[in-house]
């Protein structure tokens, strides 16, 4: 695989693009569905707990789901 060097965002956005009708077209869309991530797990914005032990049990099982999400 060659290594691409740009100046610019520019210069690098325009060498993704393939022209219409390219027949490789399908085959960098199944790739590009592919690379989708599932749906989120984790719920988002602040949660509250009674007890540090519950919040900890949160954690644990969020991470154990999904440990790219959680931080």
């Amino acid at each position: 695989m060659p290594v691409w060097k740009f100046r610019t965002f520019e210069e690098a956005r325009r060498a993704l693009w393939l022209p219409a009708g390219d027949p490789r077209i399908p085959e960098r869309m199944s790739r590009l569905a592919q690379m989708n991530p599932s749906p989120r797990r984790v719920r988002r914005g602040i949660s509250r707990f009674r007890t540090i032990q519950e919040a900890k049990r949160e954690k644990g099982a969020a991470w154990q789901e999904r440990p790219d999400l959680v931080r």
